[in-house]
């Protein structure tokens, strides 16, 4: 299943992701993330994810890829940065504490 980006320009943080935290079992995964239906923006980059146990981001402007290779029980807050019209927006940031209560930021929660 992949995670849906998007993208308002007015809210506070501007890209948000669905789900905000994504649970990932234990092994090899590969991590999906594609715009949202009837978004237009280009994704620019992936933050965060520290190597290992996560691979090197693949950006493209409609979908990020990255291969988890979990292995224990940690959450990873992480930052995704997309561009429209010349203007990056991002989401809001997961640390330190990705899954803290009230916390807003995106998460990758191994298990």
């Amino acid at each position: 299943m992949a995670i849906q980006v998007s993208l308002d320009a007015s809210a506070n943080p501007p890209v948000t992701v669905q789900p905000r935290i994504h649970d990932v079992n234990s092994g090899n995964q590969t991590i999906k993330w594609e715009r949202a239906s009837n978004q237009t923006f280009t994704f620019t980059s992936l933050s965060g994810l520290p190597n290992p146990p996560f691979g090197a981001p693949s950006v493209s402007s409609t979908e990020i890829t990255i291969t988890d290779n979990n292995t224990s029980a940690v959450a990873y807050g992480y930052t995704i940065v997309v561009t429209l019209n010349g203007v990056q927006y991002s989401t809001a940031s997961s640390r330190p504490n990705p899954t803290a209560q009230g916390n807003t930021g995106p998460v990758i929660n191994n298990k």
